[in-house]
């Protein structure tokens, strides 16, 4: 097989960038992991059965990868370069190159090409390394996974409009990455009370799935954030901050004592509730979604203030129940009827 290359180096490490089929790609490629294998250039990690399945039903539907993956040819014997030409001849056999990057995108295309063999000449950019070492093979890998800033998970729900993923759901994906800004940004009411897997264990706090399920309604396709023009992943964090800074602004000092009850899931979900069935109508009507606009339609004082123990004893949906019914009494908001928030 002979392969046309754009030549490219860095760090004394040659890279030829070309385009591989399919069928080819699988069958010359292999993992060597690290911890399992001893051999020069293993680093990779151990495959995700659920994400392979998932790239294995994206190619079979038409997916496409515009990003390449990066082969190392570790039989050198197998590959000739002809630098004039700017091209190589392959001799194509079984496991003669290492999978640098994109292990899971490989073995989602073997298995789809198991089911589909109509897949098989469809080209994927490569960039081809030959030789390398375990250690040159580590700073790669370090590069891409560690040095490379990834991107919100849920970003493409932002722009599923320009492309053809619309009937795919991203809530939980979106409502994960709210969740991480929350927990993490230094102005939100929640900065370290959504409990991550695996992060320590405290009293109060929101776990993950918690948050997110009660984000969802808010933030599947056409859900409340989208009938309210709230769409992208930077505004709709910056709207739900701006809602519980407004209630914490009240509780003030309190806030972070565990007689809040919006410390804890019934609460938050409680709270939730209040903002799709009365506040996102009522900022829209003011076309605002701002701090001040949110503390304008909350009332409280010292003495209205709910408090957890108030739901003591009760089951969650009880407890959310009573503080869904309380926090509607605190809040000072109008009746707008569907035609009044057309504009």
């Amino acid at each position: 097989m002979n392969i046309e290359y754009i030549p490219l180096e860095h760090k004394g490490i040659r890279y030829y960038l070309c385009s591989m089929d399919c069928q080819t790609i699988v069958e010359i490629s292999y993992v060597a992991r690290r911890g399992e294998s001893e051999e020069q250039g293993a680093v990779q990690r151990i495959l995700n059965k659920s994400r392979i399945s998932n790239i294995s039903d994206y190619v079979l539907n038409g997916g496409y990868f515009p990003t390449n993956i990066i082969l190392n040819v570790i039989d050198i014997d197998k590959i000739q370069i002809d630098e004039k030409n700017k091209s190589f001849s392959l001799t194509v056999s079984e496991r003669i190159a290492q999978v640098l990057d994109g292990q899971h995108r490989v073995a989602g295309m073997r298995d789809a090409l198991r089911k589909d063999g109509s897949i098989a000449s469809i080209r994927y950019p490569v960039l081809v390394v030959i030789g390398l070492t375990t250690e040159q093979c580590a700073e790669i890998f370090v590069s891409i996974n560690t040095e490379q800033k990834t991107v919100p998970k849920s970003l493409i729900y932002d722009l599923y409009g320009l492309t053809n993923t619309s009937n795919y759901d991203y809530s939980i994906e979106r409502g994960r990455d709210i969740a991480f800004g929350l927990n993490n940004e230094e102005d939100s009411p929640y900065r370290g009370y959504i409990k991550f897997p695996g992060s320590t264990r405290f009293k109060g706090g929101i776990q993950l799935s918690s948050f997110v399920n009660a984000l969802r309604p808010l933030v599947k396709s056409h859900g409340e954030f989208e009938k309210y023009q709230i769409q992208t992943l930077e505004f709709q964090t910056k709207v739900l901050k701006n809602y519980f800074n407004a209630l914490e602004y009240y509780y003030d000092k309190k806030w972070y004592e565990l007689s809040n009850p919006f410390l804890f899931a019934s609460g938050f979900n409680a709270a939730i509730d209040v903002l799709l069935s009365k506040l996102l109508p009522f900022c829209f009507s003011k076309k605002s979604f701002s701090f001040d606009t949110f503390k304008s339609a909350l009332n409280f004082s010292k003495d209205t203030l709910l408090k957890q123990n108030d739901v003591k004893g009760m089951s969650g949906e009880t407890a959310k129940n009573y503080l869904y019914d309380e926090l509607v009494k605190r809040v000072n908001v109008e009746t707008i009827t569907e035609t009044e928030l057309e504009f």
